[in-house]
């Protein structure tokens, strides 16, 4: 699961390091403030608005612009009268005699069709919008908002958003007044220092909130869905320490007065980190059980860390967006080792210097300081060369260096060179040694890595251990043992565990697995399920009792081995898990399902229920893991049905790249079979002109 995380947070960079597609006027204008009044209709996809921005002039100039996309309509006032403008699809152009070290107000009003940055979200496919939520980064907020794509160019923002009064509206900075118009509610926000456009958020849907305060008086207002109120505590489990933890570890407070943390449904990535409103992917609003499977912690603590490094103080550019992605990966790394431990730290970076060092193996390696690095270069490279300069400069001149940083170019944008000056001045080291190792370095200093991590007493054990993966069973056994001794290590005992299978199965690898999970630790246990490839009759009620451990994956696995060893006990090892379960994930629940429907001794009617139990995990209400799966499920089964089919379809134009292009292969698959084209092209006559001609146009069919 902690490669899955890492691979979630990481795969926002291909996306967000992009060069900007509109040219900077950073040199003659200077937006200084931006009020926005939003409006969101019920009934309608349309963003309408009015955007007030403050200006200061310069440089004599005819015109400026403004950056937006996908306008329906728009007028503009020069200091409160109409002022000719022109429009070339990217930018508002606004056109005057424009004199030096003047001051402007420019209004515009306008409504925009946005495709993309802000998303209307279809929970319960009724045709309507349930949930509106934004994505600037990447994306550029000018397509939903006229603004500036321009990183350097910081705004002070506040916004107030009118929306259907069922529904509760979310932005940047502080909540300072609410009030009630008609069937809607306006509410507005205010913010006091600058930031880049690409932060601006804004959320609209059913939320509750709960309230908690750090250690300095800052509040945290923490989302949630109403029906999720059980899952507050284990979803933002550990929110407040980080908070706390960061704030006297960076040494510098929180320069805002609130920070939110919302879920929405299908975001693109696993967070972002906008002013004061991180907005994150809902798959990770978890139970109690869930939680050991793959939680919010490590995206929490990335993008928390962000509201230092990334909103307070920006990259100028990609070829400096380590600062950002680096030091939120480095930062989350510190604040995980606060609740888990040194060892859990350690094993990270050997995990992310591994990965580094295979990619420089592969001819894949990129300098950190490169606009078109990897993901794996800008936030674990970035890491780990942030490691090396605290262990090469010592903690109190890195920490020194930091807050002189973050004070210095608070407000402001930063290349990597304005950084390591404060360093050098700091610490009275040059670093151009240092910037030559890690930072315009294409490969992995992988030696170095190596030195440091041997720092760590428990990584000699691990890389001990380790070197046990190329040794007999008989050569390995005592260092085993020795790895079960109370108290036991549980990032040593899961190391044992993966070279376990690479022996052949004998009475004392079950009795050293018997050992493993008699600790009860959950991950352990896990692990040891997650590992096992066939059932073992000398395992079985081993197995028996994982099918109560409190996580969802270990219940998954452990079902179908003992589903697969006991084939006269099916129906039976079936219905008492299920008895005994309060709760089920969505791929346990398919799981168990799947394994019903291929077990005999069930009635037809009950397997029609067994097969609705994985059907409807299709449904735009579920998240696109979930619905992938499910599809994969009744394919193999045979058993997609009319609104299947149908659901497939609408998932061929979902707003997540990687969903719609795996749905789109799935489609072209099954229209290739004799059978489900004829089911496709009979849903597709019943379909709307529209909607059959999109569908037909999209596959030539």
């Amino acid at each position: 699961m902690k490669t899955l995380l890492f691979w979630c947070i990481t795969s926002l960079c291909s996306v967000l390091c992009i060069a900007q597609d509109s040219p900077s006027q950073i040199d003659i204008v200077d937006f200084k403030t931006a009020s926005v009044d939003i409006f969101i209709n019920e009934n309608s996809e349309i963003i309408s608005g009015t955007v007030n921005y403050e200006v200061t002039i310069l440089k004599d100039i005819p015109s400026l612009f403004i950056d937006a996309k996908n306008i329906t309509r728009y007028d503009v006032l020069l200091d409160g009268k109409p002022i000719k403008t022109t429009y070339n699809e990217k930018q508002i152009v606004v056109e005057s005699r424009f004199r030096e070290s003047a001051t402007h107000q420019i209004t515009i009003d306008f409504s925009t069709n946005p495709n993309k940055a802000l998303y209307h979200i279809d929970k319960d496919n009724d045709g309507k919008w349930d949930q509106i939520w934004t994505q600037g980064q990447g994306k550029y907020t000018s397509n939903w908002l006229p603004s500036i794509d321009d990183m350097n160019d910081k705004i002070v923002w506040d916004l107030s958003i009118t929306a259907p009064s069922q529904y509760r509206a979310i932005s940047n900075g502080e909540l300072v007044e609410t009030l009630d118009i008609d069937k809607n509610k306006k509410w507005l926000f205010d913010m006091d220092l600058p930031m880049s456009s690409y932060l601006v958020a804004l959320v609209v849907g059913e939320y509750d909130r709960e309230l908690q305060t750090t250690a300095t008086g800052k509040q945290l207002e923490l989302y949630y869905y109403p029906e999720d109120a059980q899952k507050v505590e284990s979803t933002y489990r550990y929110t407040t320490e980080m908070f706390d933890f960061l704030e006297r570890e960076i040494g510098i407070e929180y320069p805002w007065e609130v920070y939110k943390q919302i879920p929405v449904k299908d975001f693109l990535y696993s967070g972002m980190e906008n002013t004061t409103a991180t907005i994150f992917s809902d798959q990770f609003v978890t139970d109690e059980i869930a939680f050991n499977d793959g939680n919010y912690v490590t995206v929490n603590a990335h993008e928390m860390a962000h509201q230092w490094f990334g909103d307070l103080v920006t990259a100028t550019s990609s070829k400096h967006h380590w600062l950002q992605e680096g030091f939120a990966t480095y930062y989350s790394m510190l604040a995980e080792r606060e609740i888990y431990g040194d060892d859990h730290y350690y094993i990270t970076l050997f995990e992310n210097a591994d990965s580094l060092i295979a990619q420089t193996k592969a001819g894949k390696g990129t300098a950190l300081l490169d606009a078109k690095a990897s993901s794996l270069t800008f936030y674990q490279h970035g890491a780990w060369a942030l490691h090396a300069l605290r262990q090469e400069i010592g903690d109190v001149d890195f920490k020194l260096s930091v807050r002189t940083y973050l004070k210095e170019y608070a407000g402001r944008n930063v290349t990597t060179d304005d950084f390591l000056k404060i360093v050098s001045n700091t610490s009275g080291k040059d670093m151009t040694d240092f910037k030559n190792r890690w930072l315009t370095n294409t490969q992995f200093p992988s030696a170095e890595a190596l030195v440091l991590l041997r720092k760590s007493i428990f990584m000699e054990q691990y890389f001990q251990l380790a070197a046990r993966s190329i040794s007999t069973f008989d050569e390995s056994f005592n260092s085993y043992k020795e790895t079960l001794r109370s108290p036991i290590n549980e990032l040593l005992v899961e190391e044992m565990i993966s070279q376990l299978i690479l022996h052949k199965k004998n009475d004392r690898i079950i009795e050293l697995y018997k050992e493993a999970a008699a600790a009860g630790n959950v991950k352990v246990r896990q692990a040891i399920a997650l590992s096992l490839q066939e059932y073992d009759p000398a395992l079985d009620k081993l197995l028996r009792t994982m099918l109560n451990d409190q996580s969802y994956l270990t219940r998954e696995s452990a079902l179908f081995l003992l589903w697969q060893g006991n084939p006269m006990e099916r129906p039976n090892i079936l219905r008492n898990a299920r008895e005994n379960w309060n709760s089920m994930s969505p791929s346990l629940e398919m799981a168990w399902n799947a394994l019903a429907l291929n077990s005999s001794d069930f009635k037809n009617n009950e397997k029609y229920d067994f097969l609705q139990g994985i059907s409807k995990y299709t449904s735009p209400e579920y998240s696109p893991k979930t619905r992938t799966a499910a599809f994969d499920y009744l394919i193999n089964l045979d058993a997609m049905g009319t609104q299947n089919y149908r659901d497939l379809m609408n998932a061929c134009f979902h707003h997540n790249r990687r969903f719609y292009k795996n749905s789109r292969d799935i489609f072209e698959a099954l229209y290739k079979k004799d059978e489900s084209r004829v089911l496709i092209d009979r849903i597709l006559s019943t379909m709307t002109d529209e909607k059959q001609k999109a569908i037909r146009d999209l596959f030539k069919v």
